[in-house]
């Protein structure tokens, strides 16, 4: 098992990202090791922790009791009021919206959109990320570490592999509007995921592993319609990321998609929940993802890439043509 290496690409998506957590166990409880991590937002820090602490019963501990703290509870408060989110609300991003696009209405979320750089204050990513890593450059990490986010100003991705962790982590993490982009070495970052959830490409660039991507962002569900203007917007840019995402996909030799689409982003209230549904997703691909090392072993499949994807239900589902591509 020690030369079965691979490679993490964690996605974002808010609150489902926790599940990166349950992955990583099986994943490593398997003999698996993980010789690099690339994550984009939510999967930055889940990166992050895990590479600055390897042990994977304290990372995850770590984050359940600072996820349920009265601390963190106060941050969720602050971006949604005293309400919390209900069993039928959706978690896509144009159901969030319709959401927020209430609140925009009745108080001061529109005085904040029109003069402020974010909805939210930048002192949520900062208390999140001082709670969870330590003070130190992305190299020192124990398992190499790579972040990627958007630099306003020049108008690129950027991948980060050393310089100061915490605020790497919070530009990766600051989604657009919501959050005030961070500034970071003469950049303005912002989260990528965004437009691109998932660092699958970014992965198979820094690594000759196997890449694992983790899928954590939702799929496309239907809505009554769109009314304003800017309900076509958003709606054009959350099915604009899902149909890149399965373009991106190929770039992995497994996807791993936890059943966790029926979280919405903001709700924390479940860790471990969301914990072991990444397990559970993970435990479902073993299988595939031995085959695809047994194979590679004995020169049968050089290089290759043929993904498994696991369906929105958490049942393993075959890949279609659109979404596999497996090199010579």
């Amino acid at each position: 098992m020690s030369s079965r290496r691979i490679t993490l690409a964690l996605g974002g998506g808010g609150a489902r990202g926790v599940a990166h957590l349950g992955v990583a166990q099986t994943l490593i409880d398997a003999g698996y090791v993980i010789d690099r991590i690339v994550g984009i937002s939510i999967g930055s820090l889940a990166g992050a922790m895990l590479a600055f602490e390897p042990d994977i019963q304290k990372t995850q501990s770590r984050a359940v009791q600072f996820l349920m703290s009265p601390s963190f509870r106060r941050h969720q408060e602050l971006m949604f009021g005293a309400a919390q989110p209900t069993a039928d609300e959706g978690g896509g991003l144009f159901n969030w919206y319709d959401k927020i696009k209430h609140y925009l209405r009745g108080n001061r979320l529109m005085y904040r959109v029109a003069t402020r750089p974010g909805l939210l204050p930048a002192l949520i990513l900062q208390d999140v990320t001082e709670r969870l890593l330590p003070e130190a450059d992305i190299r020192d990490a124990r398992i190499p570490l790579s972040i990627v986010a958007i630099d306003l100003r020049s108008g690129q991705r950027v991948i980060l592999n050393s310089g100061p962790l915490r605020p790497a982590v919070q530009g990766s993490s600051a989604i657009p509007g919501i959050f005030p982009p961070v500034e970071y070495d003469g950049m303005e970052l912002c989260d990528v995921g965004v437009l691109c959830s998932v660092p699958a490409v970014e992965a198979r660039g820094l690594s000759d592993s196997v890449v694992v991507a983790v899928e954590v962002a939702t799929r496309i569900t239907p809505i009554r319609g769109c009314s304003t203007a800017l309900d076509v917007l958003m709606r054009v840019d959350e099915v604009g990321e899902v149909l890149f995402r399965r373009y991106v996909r190929a770039a992995a030799d497994i996807v791993i998609r936890p059943d966790v689409d029926h979280i919405p982003w903001f709700d924390f209230t479940r860790p471990q929940s969301l914990i072991d549904a990444g397990r559970r997703a993970a435990t479902r691909v073993l299988r595939q993802l031995d085959d695809l090392f047994r194979r590679r072993e004995r020169g049968l499949q050089p290089r290759g890439r043929t993904r498994t994807a696991e369906s929105e239900s958490g049942a393993t589902e075959p890949a279609s043509r659109a979404d596999t591509e497996t090199a010579l």
